[in-house]
């Protein structure tokens, strides 16, 4: 009796599944993502290979991975789910119900290190068939479809588990869905599976561009795939090692360069292209002005320049107010400073003298009494550059500015002091003396105003800062109008930078003199 049960015992040994033993890897390879392959097991799924028996071809599909450790998880319904062990493949599952697949995966993760790296293979069919007994203690609501709850539920463990995903199918295509970054058809499940589980990198643009370049990047990956049974293991072997592969930027590089590079250059040149005509904002106009003649200035007017090119941007010079949009004009100030108007009865013969002097006559006779004048003289010189020093701008500028004909009610000495403050006062002197400039413009919203550096003035359809008004150049005075608002297709002149605009002008400079 003791012999032949050691005898039962070996036979019974020898007929046992033996479990998968899982691969030990060397120091080099423990970096590497661990592989969990979820093969389902039911009775729907084609052989993976017709050439090779069911483990046999199962085994020769993990030699793909070159060493690389993985787990295998054979699964039909949830009391049909083996780990590790090869012999249990045998496509005899009564049911198929990816639920409890997902969660043996999550399970399995949770044995490893906190940071060890993931993927999931899944090798389906993509048919669900959950046993209604398996979800009896699973809170489904009453009336509810037990195959449309349990791909809910699926979606979202899948998308918890945070564990990249890639699907193999196996099998003919379906009839439901279309695949995204796939040649072939996949089922609306299989698509919100690698959604829910990859996020945007599954998004139907990548995956398309994933399956152009027929290899997979860092961020353009390819997550569903498909093998028919009578490819077999030569149709699987490079989808295995594809997925395993690590991930190489090459795939960004190419898109960078066959696609994205091409249509950069594109749209720079594009751009270039329509923003190339002058003017741009910060360019500049310069606007020279003889004292006393109006300049008429035109916008958009076509005309030939200097190549026999049409110009018809911009400001430029106009023969009469007629065909302008806008008048400029240097000028004295009509303001008199001589005091006419004033009451001279009384006055002494030193006031009488100085009052209708200009400016710099004053200045003169005034270093004159104080140097080589009498004593009454000096002592007049001194009162008065003692009374105009103290006296305020704003009352200076009040009393100078009031109409001849408003000046009876104003002492005329008081006239002649405020004259004498414009002598230490260089802001109101050049206020009230210095030529000026005076913009007219035309059209709706016509307006007259004195122009002064920092003010906005509108001629036509730009806009313009006045940055600065001085003397000299080729005629009297020259303002210098800084472009602020220019009108173009889309906006782009204002939106695109000013370095940009002007490199393709090819232009030295971004002013030009008003011609």
């Amino acid at each position: 009796m003791g012999a032949l049960g050691v005898i039962l015992c070996l036979l019974a040994a020898a007929s046992s599944p033996t479990p998968l033993a899982v691969p030990t890897v060397s120091a080099d390879k423990a970096g590497e993502p661990i592989i969990l392959f979820l093969i389902d097991n039911s009775a729907s799924l084609p052989p993976l290979d017709p050439d090779e028996k069911r483990v046999a071809a199962l085994e020769k599909m993990f030699t793909f991975l070159q060493g690389q450790r993985y787990r295998l998880v054979l699964f039909g319904g949830r009391r049909e789910i083996f780990i590790d062990d090869v012999s249990r493949y045998r496509n005899n599952g009564q049911w198929t119900d990816f639920y409890f697949a997902f969660e043996k995966a999550r399970e399995l993760t949770k044995g490893y290190p906190a940071g060890t790296e993931f993927r999931i293979i899944l090798l389906t069919d993509a048919i669900v068939d959950p046993a209604p007994e398996d979800w009896a203690d699973m809170n489904v609501p009453p009336g509810e479809d037990l195959r449309a709850f349990s791909i809910k539920k699926t979606i979202e463990l899948a998308e918890s588990t945070k564990v990249p995903l890639y699907v193999i199918l196996v099998g003919a295509p379906p009839e439901e869905g279309g695949a995204e970054g796939s040649r072939e058809q996949a089922p609306a499940l299989i698509l919100d599976l690698v959604r829910a589980a990859n996020g945007q990198k599954a998004a139907a643009l990548a995956q398309t561009l994933a399956s152009f370049f027929g290899d997979d990047g860092v961020l353009l990956k390819k997550f569903i795939f498909r093998a028919t049974p009578q490819e077999g293991l030569r149709a699987l072997e490079p989808i295995v090692k594809r997925i395993v592969a690590p991930p190489r930027a090459g795939v960004e590089m190419r898109l960078f360069s066959y696609v994205l590079l091409p249509l950069l250059v594109f749209l720079v040149i594009l751009l270039g292209l329509l923003v190339r005509s002058f003017p741009g904002p910060g360019d500049v106009e310069l606007v020279e002005l003889n004292l006393g003649l109006p300049a008429h200035i035109a916008t958009d007017r076509a005309r030939k320049g200097g190549a026999g090119v049409l110009v018809s941007t911009g400001l430029s010079l106009a023969h009469d107010a007629r065909e302008a949009s806008a008048t400029l004009t240097y000028q004295m100030p009509t303001q008199d400073l001589s005091g006419v108007g004033l009451d001279l009865t009384g006055l002494d013969e030193t006031t009488q003298y100085l009052l209708p002097l200009g400016i710099e006559d004053l200045k003169r006779a005034l270093e004159a009494f104080a140097d080589d004048g009498t004593k009454d003289e000096k002592i007049h010189a001194l009162n008065l550059d003692y009374m105009a020093k103290n006296m305020a701008g704003a009352e200076a500028e009040r009393i100078l500015t009031k109409a001849p004909a408003d000046r009876r009610r104003i002492q005329a000495v008081d006239f002649l002091r405020a004259k004498a403050h414009l002598l230490s006062n260089d802001a109101l002197r050049r206020k009230l003396t210095d030529p000026r400039v005076l913009v007219t413009t035309y059209g709706r919203n016509a307006q007259r105003k004195e122009l002064a550096p920092g003010q906005s003035v509108k001629i036509g359809r730009y806009g313009f800062v006045v940055k600065d008004i001085s003397r000299g150049g080729r005629k009297d005075a020259r303002i210098t109008l800084y472009y602020d608002r220019v009108p173009s297709l889309l906006g782009l002149k204002t939106l695109l930078p000013d370095a940009f605009q002007r490199a393709f002008r090819f232009r030295r400079s971004s002013q030009r003199v008003v011609s």
